[in-house]
């Protein structure tokens, strides 16, 4: 039976245990945990050779960006210019410099490492609880989808919640410069610069419920192709047209299948609608993001008649539902509350260890016998 490589299961019990030790023993965060956990990942998918289903692509495009694309090419990217660069600038950028210098491509996997989880961790850290179970639900599975395969995303979506900081301070410009960074690493960041103006929207649980009812009953409907045309005169000439792209993608333009992750989404939805009031209470800022979890959710359900959008688009803002809001109202119910919490969580992230390290995992080089890495 495939499982895992140790170092993945390492960073599963070293979690596991430091989530208990934060809930039941010291009562608060401690940062040791993330420091040791966060060097191991950077170690595990900074250092890896040949694993994540697009790490072939992204070997390819680094040494292609190097013979074919100038930093004049990338300076007209990060100005918007039309050019023919179909890949986001910083990302870009960043290759051709390590390529440039004579550094090997690893360096490339390493720095995005660096960056996708230090952002994400000094988020987590600084607005949840108990950081330790949100870094538990960062890492089954999301790390391994993100950071692991589509890097560009997973850094526009690092830079995307750290700006969660300057959504909570009201500034404008600096939210508005960590937006134009993230997508500077993937396109589908600009869904997410709505966030700065979503975060104040008062909600309350009967509005959260339909909110997500309207969502999924207008999903057949696919009034999102709409949307086509306007993106394609009011963003970036690469944003509309990915935009436009993925409507009519004949591999990824079906429908989200129904099953298991519906089941799980399902009861993410019940515990954040029925302790709403005791995160509002408890956790600062929660209200906040509660809305950007909502959000999430109802373009899930809105896209759901087309695969990649209802997957890709609400990345960052799920990210607020899992790592931020489910640890956070772990902290803000009663102590026999808790327990149950806990124990309902850990079940689904333990299944989720050993689902996803017999199927998705397997297929890409997770496992033992096939994960690589260059340190050894």
């Amino acid at each position: 039976m495939p499982v895992l490589h140790p170092i993945f299961i390492a960073i599963f019990l070293i979690l596991a245990t430091a989530s208990y030790i934060e809930i039941f023993k010291t009562k608060k965060k401690q940062s040791i945990f993330l420091w040791v956990a966060g060097i191991l990942i950077v170690v595990a998918v900074g250092f890896r050779t040949d694993v994540g289903a697009d790490y072939p692509v992204y070997r390819t495009l680094f040494s292609g960006f190097a013979l074919y694309t100038s930093y004049g090419d990338v300076l007209d990217k990060a100005l918007f210019q039309p050019n023919a660069e179909e890949i986001e600038w910083i990302f870009v950028f960043l290759n051709k410099i390590i390529f440039d210098v004579g550094l090997p491509f690893y360096f490339v996997t390493l720095v995005m490492a660096i960056l996708a989880v230090s952002l994400k961790f000094t988020s987590i850290y600084e607005n949840v609880e108990f950081p330790a179970l949100a870094a538990l639900f960062y890492f089954m599975p999301v790390m391994f989808f993100e950071d692991s395969g589509q890097m560009r995303q997973g850094l526009g979506i690092a830079v995307s919640v750290f700006s969660f900081k300057y959504i909570k301070e009201r500034n404008l410009w600096m939210f508005l410069l960590c937006m134009y960074i993230a997508l500077g690493f993937h396109k589908t960041s600009i869904v997410f610069i709505p966030a700065y103006w979503l975060a104040k929207i008062p909600l309350n649980k009967t509005r959260i419920f339909w909110i997500l009812i309207i969502s999924l009953l207008i999903s057949p409907l696919e009034l999102y192709k709409l949307g086509g045309s306007l993106l394609e005169n009011v963003t970036p000439q690469d944003v509309g047209g990915a935009y436009t792209g993925y409507l009519n993608d004949r591999y990824y333009g079906s429908e989200v299948d129904t099953g298991l992750n519906d089941i799980v989404k399902l009861f993410w939805i019940i515990i954040l609608i029925r302790y709403d009031n005791e995160g509002c209470e408890k956790v600062w800022y929660y209200e906040y993001m509660r809305n950007l979890a909502v959000f999430g959710l109802a373009m899930f359900y809105f896209f759901r008649t087309n695969e990649i959008f209802a997957v890709r688009l609400p990345g960052a803002y799920l990210f607020f539902l899992t790592m931020f809001c489910l640890p956070n109202l772990v902290y803000a119910v009663r102590d026999s509350l808790k327990s149950m919490l806990y124990l309902g969580f850990m079940t689904y992230l333990t299944m989720m260890f050993f689902y996803f390290g017999q199927g998705t995992a397997d297929r890409g080089r997770f496992t033992a016998g096939k994960y690589q890495n260059v340190l050894w």
